[in-house]
């Protein structure tokens, strides 16, 4: 039995096959009827001119179908000072690139905007017979799921959806869908434990902890702070879940919970960011803070991702950003090509992978905790 998509190869085959044979057998009939009479003699070496030409056409058509270079998309849900989607986006584009693919990127009109990717989604309908498949970063999962279901159902190409996705269940899943990812209560839970284990090191009885999340990946502020205050009941957890994975706001709420804090007479023992764009805000606020003359503490900062830049800075020391839970891009895009493709190759494939996380650095917690101390800022008691 012939698949949809061996069918669909079988039947253009055979329309070029029966095409280029009508071309040879008309014009071999046109050329012998000619040729037969006397006023066509000087002109019968035209026809089997026309006759190539028109079998060099069909030939050129049907190289070009297939040694021309197959496209798939990927729709994100924000990309301007994004580190790992663009180490996600590189890593795709390799890997595509080993299979002869190349990757077209679309980006919505408004960062983490769910109706501009409704836009978005609306074109690509529009022109999905210019892909082989596509990969979607999913905005808004909750408010937008039906959509994002209608769009998946309405196409016959693959999709796979990476980092976010609109389907909680794998029986919710249409046919051709597919997701890859880092699991984000696993997220939550690991840097909770790493946060945990630092806090009872350093003997905090009754820690202050800032979390700085986004209504994106709820999961990943809502695990932490249910696995914290099992490892740790008696923290004081704020969360903000306004920063929207963005630095400069990151850094405005964390500036501005260190003062009040501060006016209080208390301290910030930790600030846990869902992503390491908005850790690397937090530096920037506590380097402001303690560069104005403030003791900002024992301060400990946590991220999410595991971008060069965090690693880097992490690396470096003389900051207060002791860790980050790795979400490997390489591995994600990896595993979402292999899915993509042999769903389009009507292979076999999982419908939910799942990546899992690592922590940065390995080993002691408190073995990571020297750089502001060595910065000559006192440890708040």
């Amino acid at each position: 039995m012939v698949d949809g998509g061996r069918r669909e190869r079988l039947l253009r085959e055979l329309s070029i096959s029966l095409v280029s044979g009508l071309i040879l057998a008309i014009g071999g009939k046109v050329y012998a009827s000619w040729a037969a009479t006397t006023w066509a003699t000087s002109v019968w070496l035209v026809f089997p001119a026309i006759v190539a030409a028109g079998g060099t056409a069909f030939a050129v058509t049907r190289y070009h179908h297939h040694s021309g270079r197959r496209q798939v998309f990927l729709l994100v849900s924000a990309f301007v000072q994004k580190h790992w989607v663009a180490e996600l986006l590189e890593n795709l584009i390799r890997a595509l690139d080993r299979h002869g693919v190349d990757l077209v990127l679309k980006i919505p009109p408004h960062e983490y905007g769910g109706h501009g990717q409704l836009q978005q989604l609306a074109e690509l309908r529009k022109n999905s017979r210019s892909f082989l498949g596509g990969f979607v970063m999913a905005a808004d999962c909750a408010v937008n799921r039906v959509e994002f279901e209608r769009f998946c159902r309405s196409l016959r190409i693959p999709i796979v959806f990476v980092d976010s996705s609109p389907f909680e269940h794998v029986r919710d899943y249409p046919a051709n869908v597919a997701f890859v990812g880092c699991e984000d209560a696993e997220i939550g839970t690991r840097s909770a434990e790493w946060v945990a284990k630092v806090l009872k090191e350093r003997g905090f009885l009754s820690p202050n902890v800032l979390v700085v999340a986004s209504t994106e990946h709820p999961d990943r502020q809502n695990s932490f702070a249910a696995r914290l205050r099992a490892e740790v009941p008696s923290a004081d957890i704020t969360i903000n879940d306004q920063g929207r994975f963005d630095r400069g706001r990151s850094a405005g709420i964390v500036g501005q919970t260190l003062q009040e804090t501060h006016r209080k007479g208390g301290a910030v023992h930790v600030v846990f960011c869902t992503n390491d764009e908005m850790a690397l805000g937090a530096v920037d606020a506590v380097q402001k803070r303690a560069a104005a003359g403030e003791d900002v503490g024992d301060l400990v900062i946590v991220g999410v991702d595991g971008t060069r830049e965090a690693i880097a800075t992490i690396d470096a020391g003389g900051t207060w950003f002791r860790s980050t839970v790795v979400q490997d891009s390489g591995r994600v895009a990896e595993a979402a090509v292999s899915t993509l493709l042999k769903f389009w190759a009507h292979e076999p494939a999982d419908v939910k992978t799942l990546i899992p996380t690592t922590t940065y650095p390995l080993g002691n917690a408190s073995s990571e905790l020297s750089g502001p101390r060595a910065a000559g800022r006192a440890p708040h008691p």
